[in-house]
């Protein structure tokens, strides 16, 4: 995972991949099939393993929604700001195959797609708790915190300075009081 997540599926060749899992060149093929199965197993895992703790499960916690989503805006500006932060691994891989692998494409597509849902949980939360404004435009604020985050994420592997990424989720939080 951490491979493909920090050199792209095309930067990382089949010697990487040797070196990052131990096994050979015949024991990755007679276990995986072949690279981009291996790199479907890899999404599955990074999804169970990364996404779904730092992000759905954090947003889905019981008590506040709106203190969910601050929980989930702290994490974000922790995680950009970390000298080996690698971006997300869903986004990374969508720009890099999304429009030439229509198939991965819709794989990560369903990642985006529950992200949303779990931005929407707990924007729904929220509003029904009268922490943010009965107004607010759910789905699309979803939908701008998914695109966000996920711009972040690409930004900020080259960009480490604090006071721009917290500018970024400080927009963020004044989205949730619109």
């Amino acid at each position: 995972m951490g491979a493909f997540w920090k050199h792209g599926y095309d930067g990382t060749g089949i010697a990487e991949l040797e070196r990052a899992t131990g096994l050979g060149r015949q024991s990755l093929y007679g276990a995986f099939g072949d690279k981009r199965a291996l790199f479907e197993r890899v999404l599955e895992h990074y999804f169970e393993r990364v996404l779904k703790p730092s992000v759905i499960d954090i947003l889905d916690a019981p008590g506040s929604g709106r203190g969910n989503l601050e929980r989930l805006f702290d994490l974000w500006e922790q995680a950009a700001l970390l000298p080996e932060f690698n971006g997300c691994l869903v986004g990374n891989s969508v720009s890099e195959l999304g429009l030439r692998d229509e198939e991965l494409a819709r794989a990560l597509g369903r990642k985006f797609e529950l992200l949303e849902a779990a931005l929407t949980r707990a924007l729904v939360r929220a509003r029904r708790a009268g922490e943010v404004s009965p107004a607010l435009p759910i789905r699309a604020t979803a939908r701008s915190l998914l695109a966000t985050a996920q711009g972040l994420a690409v930004v900020a592997r080259l960009r480490k300075d604090r006071a721009f990424v917290r500018g970024i989720i400080d927009q963020s939080r004044r989205l949730l009081d619109a």
